[in-house]
């Protein structure tokens, strides 16, 4: 039988031109594709995240940098507050926390943490004259107390009781200094919103300056505790505990909008929810006080 000498080289020419195609058809895919991708910039061994939006499906899309600028715009509001919360604790020592007639249904006010030096609530600076909102359970039945800045350096002030609210559960101190004091932005609680994101700063357990974060849950709730109706409440799920009697509620503006005085624990259980009086009501109070 004649060997056939083109048989090698024809039966080679037609599997190869296949593979040629297939070859350069998926060099132009891939090509294409990331041509078509957003840019990458990689810089000093790690890749960035894009500027431009991610199409995850049609009309769909994923902007990576939104959460990045969501980061930020927290940071900037905690920021913003935090040099105003303050520490405030009895200058009388081995005081004990009242009994709380609620507690076993679980509804009860926020109390002080008591540590061994004392009891130890939060407050916030209102006005840079030194005036200082707080909870009436933060105060009890002292006449003065002491007040902690922790911004720039641990600073200790006496400060003087100008008035308090049993309706509200709020008491107003004025620090005993002529010094100008930071202050913070005053909101609008009645333009609050269920869904809206709030934090929670102050001392829980003693732990200064502690910040929480969670949503408004409700609004105008009407409490009763020991026999003292409070309406119009705002409850959350940012957490608090004792020592965060007297701290701010804070909206994603960095703005005031309640100051944090009960919680709902049943049994001593972590329910995450937290009530606050409306700074509104604040408002007045203060106005009152303040002539």
């Amino acid at each position: 039988m004649k060997k056939n000498k083109d048989f090698k080289v024809n039966s080679f020419f037609w599997p190869s031109l296949v593979m040629m195609i297939f070859i350069l058809g998926a060099i132009w895919s891939n090509a294409s594709f990331i041509k078509s991708s957003a840019p990458l910039k990689k810089v000093n061994n790690f890749i960035n995240i894009p500027d431009n939006p991610v199409t995850l499906q049609q009309d769909i899309q994923a902007f990576p940098q939104t959460a990045l600028v969501v980061q930020e715009g927290i940071n900037q509001v905690i920021a913003m507050v935090r040099p105003s919360v303050v520490g405030v604790s009895r200058v009388i020592e081995n005081q004990q926390l009242p009994i709380n007639q609620s507690v076993n249904n679980g509804l009860s006010y926020l109390n002080p943490y008591q540590s061994q030096s004392g009891l130890k609530g939060s407050g916030i600076i209102v006005d840079s004259k030194g005036y200082v909102i707080t909870s009436s359970q933060t105060v009890g039945n002292d006449k003065i107390l002491r007040v902690t800045l922790f911004s720039g350096g641990k600073r200790e002030f006496l400060a003087d009781i100008i008035g308090i609210d049993p309706n509200t559960d709020l008491a107003l101190l004025k620090i005993r200094s002529q010094g100008v004091f930071p202050t913070v932005i005053i909101g609008n609680s009645d333009v609050l919103k269920v869904g809206d994101i709030v934090f929670a700063i102050g001392s829980p357990f003693g732990f200064s300056r502690t910040v929480t974060m969670g949503i408004v849950s409700s609004h105008s709730r009407n409490l009763n505790i020991d026999g003292v109706r409070y309406p119009d409440m705002i409850q959350t799920d940012a957490t608090v505990n004792q020592g965060n009697d007297g701290g701010p509620l804070v909206n994603i503006k960095g703005e005031i909008i309640g100051i944090n005085m009960a919680c709902f624990m049943p049994n001593n259980q972590f329910s995450g929810i937290g009530f606050a009086v409306p700074i509104n009501n604040v408002v007045l109070f203060m106005d009152s006080m303040i002539q």
